[in-house]
């Protein structure tokens, strides 16, 4: 066998698989859809699946559920499912996938790389039609998906993509910030390997180096846990330069930078302004209700699902950037005296 792995260029097929194991593409499809029993040899068999795991090659599950005629399903692969904000979006996805004839089931990947591929592996065994992957992953697994797959949140060359465009949301909010009067600032970051947030990050260094010219920065992280982002922003407004504006990366960091005000007997926003990112529905159950930046996750899962329909029909799947806006509630004003 001298064919190499499959790249990111090109989809591996059932005809590379053939070609490489010497067989016909017929005895291809009768061993990989377990249909070889007494029609082909063992040794045979194992020609065959030496190939397709050498190509990491595997069935199209899309394509044996339409012969079948079984219900489709996508499947949304997320990195934190207990975190608020994919909840809307599995909304959304759902929404749109019924209204065109299919099931969407959810997957918590767990932050975790190895399990990630894993679970990438089974599904590609499994009757769902395609993916839609909250972080792109090594070019070798996205191969094996091409065709069937867009990154939420997240870009690759040659993958269709659906984006927020957290930059202009974030700008808005260093624009905010600085005309209340903050030049002391406190920023609890994701701890994340997900590049939504350190493009959160950037923007907002960048706005304020342009914007405010000189500031006092302090920084943060903490894993998507209450009582973790309790205790990162304590550290923060501990500090004897103590931030007079927090910047969360998610509403939910920003609860954990409410409860820490509190326990501090620090007020909102009259001693430390705190401004979130998604507005979840945790945003509004705060008191006071928290500013922060609108990115609908809903229609985010609506059009990640349009997209990877689209994708699976034939159609061209165009990249989609989603807006986002800062919503300007009760936890941020002026700095004090």
């Amino acid at each position: 066998m001298s064919e190499s792995g499959p790249a990111l260029s090109r989809r591996v097929t059932s005809l590379n698989v053939a070609r490489l194991a010497g067989v016909e593409r017929s005895t291809v499809s009768l061993v990989l859809n377990g249909k070889a029993m007494g029609r082909v040899t063992p040794a045979v068999q194992a020609l065959v699946w030496q190939a397709a795991n050498q190509l990491g090659y595997r069935p199209n599950a899309a394509a044996r559920t339409l012969r079948l005629g079984e219900p489709r399903a996508v499947a949304l692969v997320v990195p934190q499912a207990v975190n608020p904000f994919f909840a809307p979006v599995l909304h959304g996805a759902t929404v749109e996938a019924r209204r065109r004839g299919y099931a969407v089931v959810l997957i918590d990947a767990e932050d975790d790389g190895a399990w990630h591929e894993r679970l990438l592996d089974t599904l590609s065994r499994q009757s769902v039609s395609g993916l839609l992957l909250w972080s792109a992953l090594d070019d070798t697994t996205l191969g094996a998906w091409r065709d069937r797959i867009v990154l939420v949140e997240d870009t690759r060359s040659g993958v269709p993509s659906v984006l927020l465009d957290v930059e202009s949301g974030t700008r808005q909010v260093a624009s905010h910030l600085l005309k209340l009067g903050h030049r002391r600032f406190g920023y609890l970051a994701a701890r994340s390997p997900h590049p939504t947030f350190a493009r959160r990050k950037a923007a907002f260094l960048e706005a304020l180096r342009q914007e405010a010219g000189t500031f006092v920065w302090n920084e943060v992280d903490a894993p998507f846990e209450l009582d973790a982002a309790l205790q990162a922003a304590a550290a923060l407004l501990q500090d004897p330069q103590r931030p007079t504006a927090l910047f969360c990366d998610d509403d939910l960091l920003a609860a954990g930078a409410y409860k820490a005000a509190r326990s501090l007997g620090l007020r909102i926003p009259a001693d430390v302004s705190v401004v979130g990112f998604n507005d979840v529905p945790l945003a509004r159950v705060l008191e006071p209700e928290l500013t922060t930046v609108a990115a609908e996750p809903s229609v985010l899962g609506v059009r990640a699902v349009a997209t990877l329909l689209d994708l699976l029909e034939g159609q061209i799947a165009a990249p989609f950037v989603l807006e986002t806006r800062l919503i300007v509630r009760d936890s941020t004003g002026s700095p004090p005296e």
